[in-house]
């Protein structure tokens, strides 16, 4: 497969495959999106071991909500955070786990997993679309497609899209760095 590397506003991007829309066109109509759902699957694979289950991601604005079960409804958890606080709420209702500051998000997940996670940033990279507050590198086939992201030290690579209320949105998507690899599988979009 022969991929095409650009640099975010550098270059010109290519259309979205059988659109007249252009993927910078696509970028800013996606990262202002209010709120939008997302429903799947997650697998997380680190030296320290890895686990997997469903997920349902809500976003509204800055606040993102994840329910993330195990397989068979086990280790059922809830975990709500926006720019200065997350918590962690277990399947009574109570809240486990919480921090407040500054990327709070990002210090819970460094001390619970033991590697860096850029949760902040996951909201966007799961639309197709870099976070627009760090620098980016995009890379796309040569018909169009969106095929990865590089930010942060995370490699986002993009394994199809689907239109979803026209609009094309990742099926499967893989977050790969030296720490850990994560992987998506959207079964379900809603905006």
């Amino acid at each position: 497969m022969v991929v095409l590397l650009l640099t975010t506003g550098c270059a010109m991007q290519p259309t979205v495959p059988g659109t007249s829309v252009a993927w910078g066109e696509r970028r800013a109509q996606l990262a202002g999106m209010p709120k939008w759902q997302a429903r799947g699957r997650i697998a997380v694979k680190s030296a320290d071991g890895g686990g997997q289950g469903s997920m349902q991601w809500y976003q509204a604005g800055d606040g993102s909500r994840v329910l993330l079960r195990g397989p068979f409804g086990t280790g059922a958890y809830e975990i709500a955070w926006d720019t200065e606080k997350i918590e962690v709420i277990g399947k009574t209702g109570e809240v486990q786990v919480a921090y407040s500051g500054p990327n709070a998000a990002e210090r819970f997940l460094l001390d619970q997993l033991g590697w860096s996670f850029p949760a902040m940033s996951l909201r966007y990279w799961m639309l197709g679309v870099p976070d627009p507050a760090y620098d980016s590198h995009e890379q796309y086939d040569v018909e169009g497609w969106l095929v990865g992201i590089q930010q942060n030290g995370w490699s986002v690579g993009y394994d199809g899209f689907k239109a979803w209320n026209e609009i094309w949105l990742p099926k499967r998507l893989v977050l790969n760095h030296e720490a850990a690899r994560v992987k998506l599988v959207i079964d379900d979009w809603a905006l």
